[in-house]
């Protein structure tokens, strides 16, 4: 079982190197929160859309949206969404909204990654109350939002790709990595609790290693780090491999 924990230890190892790797490609970007509309009004009726006027300057492939924040923490609306730009300087907007009673007190411009995930790479504010209530008069639009909305950009279009057999395959990978991040806590806490003499003291370990995995993941969260969640989905297939050994060990010493 010494060999299975070197293994293990070997292969955190790698994937911090690999994790690293992946941190330097993180694209280049800078963007700035130009102005926003309404660009005084501190009470708006619902569905009234927040804009942003965005100027950018990226090296690789981004979208840019816009996000109402309260107390740090981002509030769920509807948003613009956003293409994908391609690499360069230029300007755009973003806009949100919300069709309930809702307050925020930051206006966020946000770029990300075009990976999937959402990535946050970089984000500009500016400090705004503003509460979305019934029956206010909707403020007039800036005539730059209608400028900026009609203005060419430089956008990278995708042409539209059916689904291959292999794109389910990758789909599905994917998924049972994620299914198996409280898959791995549910086995580490059934082989802390179960498992006797040797195989306890070898779940142990993992144990402390996954306890220590899990605090580095929420300090980082806590830190603003989107990435950190990344390191739960690749090492969880690791943690399930050795707890199942050793409790595959533990069974077979029991029956002989």
């Amino acid at each position: 079982m010494a060999v299975y924990a070197r293994m293990l230890l070997s292969a955190l190892a790698l994937l911090g190197a690999a994790g690293m790797a992946f941190a330097q490609e993180t694209p280049s970007v800078s963007i700035e929160l130009r102005a926003v509309d309404p660009a005084a009004a501190s009470v708006v009726p619902f569905n009234r859309a927040i804009h942003g006027h965005i100027s950018y300057t990226t090296d690789a492939p981004v979208r840019f949206v816009l996000t109402g924040y309260r107390n740090g923490q981002p509030v769920a609306g509807t948003n613009s969404g956003s293409p994908t730009y391609a690499p360069g300087t230029g300007e755009t907007s973003a806009w949100f909204s919300f069709h309930e009673p809702q307050w925020i007190d930051e206006i966020r411009a946000e770029a990300t990654a075009t990976d999937g995930w959402g990535t946050v790479i970089a984000h500009d504010s500016i400090m705004r109350t503003i509460e979305w209530r019934a029956g206010v008069t909707a403020p007039a639009e800036a005539a730059w939002v209608e400028t900026l909305r009609q203005a060419p950009k430089d956008i990278v279009e995708r042409p539209p790709q059916e689904e291959s057999f292999f794109d389910w395959i990758v789909l599905a990978i994917v998924q049972l990595a994620f299914l198996l991040v409280p898959f791995s806590v549910a086995l580490q806490i059934y082989a802390w609790r179960k498992l006797e003499g040797r195989p306890k003291q070898l779940a142990r370990i993992s144990g402390w290693l996954m306890a220590a995995l899990w605090l580095f993941v929420i300090v980082t969260g806590m830190a603003g780090s989107n990435l950190s969640p990344i390191w739960l989905v690749f090492l969880s297939p690791f943690f399930v491999l050795y707890l199942a050994m050793l409790i595959r060990f533990s069974r077979r010493s029991a029956a002989a």
